[in-house]
């Protein structure tokens, strides 16, 4: 591998995920890079802007949660809706994006809390018998 080259090294890492092999300098982004770097890169920049909106919803859920209170069933349902939207936003930058095991571990457990929340909820929201 020549200097300053990305090294794009498909692993099994922890349970089989994307890992990447570190290298010297950091990647070029120029035509000679790995096949598919740049759709890495734009597939990241999407995953961001998606991930920025699902956390303006969440924060908007948040406050509204925050005034209302958990009990009350419009606020439980934003609240839902929002977490379900990170969570999702979480798994697509896992999926779209090469990124270190230990990263991709994490990206995971964000998105398995998110999803956890939502779950709580929606009990919160049925439970009031909306």
């Amino acid at each position: 591998m020549s200097h300053g080259k990305a090294a794009r090294v498909r692993d099994t890492g922890w349970e089989g995920l994307r890992t990447t092999q570190p290298v010297s300098d950091p990647p070029q982004h120029d035509a000679h890079l790995a096949s598919g770097s740049q759709g890495d890169l734009m597939a990241s920049a999407k995953s961001t802007q998606v991930w920025e909106a699902a956390y303006r919803q969440y924060g908007h859920a948040w406050e509204t949660t925050a005034r209302s209170g958990k009990d009350n069933p419009t606020a439980a349902r934003e609240m839902a809706a929002a977490s379900w939207a990170v969570a999702a936003a979480w798994r697509q930058i896992a999926t779209a994006t090469t990124l270190p095991w230990w990263t991709l571990a994490a990206i995971e457990s964000a998105a398995g809390a998110f999803e956890a929340q939502a779950r709580e909820y929606e009990r919160a929201k049925t439970s009031d018998g909306s």
